[in-house]
């Protein structure tokens, strides 16, 4: 949705609100601008370098600073960063040497960022004069009181017309009261200030989150012929930053921060998105054993929500990490691989915290994907008596050869938490290329029909041990034994929907394929 229109101080390049992002605008003839810079802290007019226009005096009395604060909200073009404190009669704020002179239009305004503190104030107290001579003063008018009821939180774009035309014109902001008022990007102009609208906030393809693979962002901006640039170090991005010209690979965790600007409009607000990359390139070096790990000194594994990991109690001696959690439906671990894997085996314990009385056992998934997001079964566990004093050994589970990633899941458990220990995860040897997996790609080699309804065929080798039909999420759904050439499996009454095929030879080699079921 489109911003609300705001006015903007033409001829400057205007900060972005909330960011300090400059926006290109529309020539204009704009006699004065200051946006009080942006201050490291606050800091005494009388002591302040950061002017923005540097041929103007600028004076203070009682005290009057220059803050740090954020940027006004109540109006577009709004800088943040330093604005003018004033906050009782002592106080005021002068700029001197302003030069008027040049103005064609018969009518010379001031405009200023104001904010006010009082929830009744409506601006009444602000005293805004000009002088000739510093010695006359003459007020001016607020063309329209500020609503009351907004306290500290409202900042509104104030207008004081009638200002003459001088070579070297005086400008006094004080309070003829004990209100606070801010003030921020004060700009004098030949007439009117003109009113732009503002450019969308880029949107990002994919959207942040946690990914297991490199990913290639697209940037998007629905104004027409805005410039989008970009930083991806989670520094606020500016009119210096990196032009966003196509897709952005990111390969490591990245906060991607971007803004789109155009000539003749605000800049848009910042996109921020956090991308986490978990680590590609080695996170398991095969062979794998985490039970030869120590607390201290235990492989790199990346962990999930939904367990952690500890140090193991009197189980093994060497106190080796585990991982447990109490969390059905969520993984309690997802590893991933740098290297052809041959095979898996692990143990599981139950009910540590728990009641062992009162547990009844587990019901555990381990997938396997070759991309982080697809998943096949690699097994199953319906344990109803695991052992909840000491860990049960599972495995050895044959892995596809394009296996990358394994997740351990924890279905369902009856009271405390599962853990599980002694992963290991070998290498596949050479020569295991060979078999089951070398059919993987020949496409006489799919199952067929596909899709099916009631049978299909699935022709991948001599004979295969097992074949079996899991859901995307690892369920198993049906299983055959002892599978040969030209055998017809049934799959009549299974619900439509996308399947994962997974067939074992007799030298426990795998290959997995998608069945559609309509």
């Amino acid at each position: 949705m489109k911003q609300k229109i705001t006015h903007i101080k033409i001829g400057l390049l205007a900060l972005l609100l909330m960011s300090g992002i400059m926006s290109k605008a529309l020539g204009q003839n704009v006699l004065y601008e200051e946006n009080m810079g942006t201050p490291t802290s606050n800091t005494l007019i009388q002591n302040y370098t950061g002017w923005q226009n540097s041929t103007v005096f600028y004076i203070g009395n009682g005290t009057c600073d220059v803050r740090t604060s954020s940027a006004s909200t109540g109006y577009g073009g709004a800088s943040g960063g330093g604005n003018i404190m004033i906050n009782d009669t002592v106080k005021w704020f002068q700029i001197s040497g302003i030069n008027t002179s040049t103005a064609t239009n018969t009518t010379v305004k001031l405009y200023c960022g104001l904010r006010k503190t009082t929830k009744t104030e409506n601006g009444n107290h602000l005293l805004v004069e000009f002088s000739t001579d510093s010695i006359v003063w003459t007020s001016l008018p607020l063309e329209d009181t500020l609503p009351t009821g907004t306290g500290s939180t409202g900042w509104h774009r104030a207008c004081f017309p009638n200002l003459p035309t001088h070579p070297h014109l005086h400008i006094r902001f004080s309070s003829t009261a004990n209100v606070e008022f801010r003030i921020d990007d004060i700009s004098i102009t030949d007439g009117d200030e003109v009113v732009l609208e503002t450019v969308e906030t880029p949107t990002c393809t994919p959207p942040a989150g946690t990914y297991f693979e490199p990913q290639t962002i697209i940037l998007e901006c629905s104004t027409p012929n805005a410039i989008i640039r970009y930083t991806l170090d989670g520094s606020n991005p500016d009119g210096q930053s990196t032009p966003y010209s196509g897709p952005i690979a990111i390969d490591a965790s990245s906060t991607l921060k971007a803004f789109a600007e155009k000539d003749g409009m605000y800049s848009s607000g910042i996109l921020s998105a956090q991308f986490i990359i978990l680590d590609t390139n080695s996170l398991l070096t095969l062979p794998f054993d985490i039970s030869q790990n120590s607390e201290s000194e235990r492989a790199e594994v990346k962990t999930m929500p939904g367990f952690r990991s500890n140090k193991l109690g009197s189980s093994y001696a060497d106190g080796a990490a585990k991982f447990e959690s109490k969390n059905a439906g969520q993984a309690m671990l997802i590893a991933h691989l740098d290297s052809d894997p041959g095979s898996l085996s692990f143990d599981l314990k139950g009910a540590k915290g728990g009641n062992p009385s009162t547990y009844n056992g587990i019901l555990f998934v381990v997938s396997e994907s070759a991309n982080g997001t697809e998943w096949s079964s690699v097994t199953t566990l319906d344990e109803n008596d695991i052992s909840t004093s000491s860990y049960s050994h599972f495995g050895s589970f044959p892995l596809s050869q394009n296996t990358r990633y394994i997740r351990w899941l924890l279905a369902a458990a009856n009271s405390g938490n599962t853990q599980l220990n002694n992963i290991v995860i070998t290498k596949r040897q050479q020569g295991d290329e060979t078999g089951i997996d070398a059919h993987g790609d020949n496409p006489r080699h799919e199952p067929y029909p596909n899709p099916s309804s009631e049978y299909f065929q699935w022709n991948i080798c001599d004979a295969m041990t097992t074949v079996k039909l899991t859901d995307m999420n690892g369920n198993l759904i049906s299983i055959w034994g002892n599978v040969y050439p030209g055998d017809q499996l049934y799959i009549g009454g299974i619900a439509p929907g996308c399947y994962l095929l997974t067939a074992q030879d007799e030298m426990n080699r795998r290959v997995t394929k998608k069945l559609i079921i309509k």
